[in-house]
C-alpha cells in the first residue's frame, strides 16, 4: 500500500487482518475479553475493518470482506 500525505509520519508496518463474519460483533466480544480498541469499526473500500490490540499489547486488524463484484 502506498503511504499519502494525510497519514502523517506513519512508519513502515506489517499488519495481521482475521477475516470475521461481523465486524462489529467481534469488536465487542474483543472489548469484553480486554482488548482495546484502537480504530473502531468502519467501512473501507475493501470491507468494514477495525484495529485492536490484545491485552498483552499486540495489534491486529478484523475485517468483514465487502463482496466480490460479478464479471
Amino acid at each position: 500500500m502506498q503511504k499519502t500525505p494525510e497519514m502523517g509520519p506513519m512508519p513502515n508496518t506489517w499488519a495481521v487482518y482475521f477475516e470475521v463474519d461481523d465486524t462489529d460483533a467481534t469488536v465487542a466480544r474483543a472489548q469484553q475479553l480486554g482488548a482495546a480498541v484502537l480504530q473502531p469499526p468502519m467501512d473501507i473500500m475493501p470491507g468494514r475493518f477495525a484495529i485492536l490490540a490484545d491485552p498483552q499489547g499486540a495489534v491486529f486488524g478484523v475485517i468483514k470482506s465487502a463482496p466480490m463484484p460479478a464479471n
